[in-house]
């Protein structure tokens, strides 16, 4: 009963943030945040889970990385607690990684924030897990959509993180 509510408290609270962030509505505190404090931060919150899965967990940042972002701190703990979280979900056996790394391309070439930007971090998670099907990749993005929509799926969830969390970066003029 008591994990049944968290849920349902989660889908009720997650509602109104995904709405102010479509509105634009959401304040955003940006602020330099150090990469030493994010791997710290990541490694604290899911070391012990993947070594309880007996899972394979890196934390990998690029030597050329500043030694800070700007950005707001709150809101990327937030991603990548969600990433980290469905891929250790995810994953029965293998590893589970994490790449901060400055990039110079993968985005449009028309996107008019990313191509004026002094320089891009990119946070890529990667996995062994189940993955996702090609013809569901775009759609799980959306509000209340997984990759198994189906009532007897093994894996629980609302549906509804990754399309605040995809959301989130908009709040920056990012993607």
């Amino acid at each position: 009963i008591r994990w049944s509510g968290g849920g349902v408290l989660g889908l009720i609270n997650g509602i109104p943030g995904r709405e102010k962030i479509e509105s634009g509505t959401m304040a955003v505190g940006v602020s330099a945040v150090p990469f030493s404090d994010i791997h710290a931060f990541v490694d604290r919150s899911f070391r012990h889970v993947a070594d309880e899965r007996r899972l394979g967990f890196v934390v990998d940042l690029d030597p050329a990385l500043p030694p800070t972002i700007r950005t707001d701190d709150m809101r990327l703990r937030q991603v990548l607690r969600n990433l980290l979280s469905n891929a250790l979900k995810f994953t029965e056996q293998g590893s589970v990684k994490l790449t901060m790394e400055r990039v110079t391309g993968g985005w449009s070439p028309t996107h008019p924030v990313m191509n004026r930007a002094k320089g891009v971090i990119a946070f890529s998670v990667t996995d062994t897990g189940i993955g996702i099907a090609q013809e569901k990749q775009r759609i799980i993005f959306e509000a209340f959509q997984q990759a198994d929509g189906t009532t007897s799926r093994k894996y629980g969830g609302t549906g509804l993180a990754l399309s605040i969390r995809r959301a989130l970066p908009r709040l920056h003029g990012r993607d």
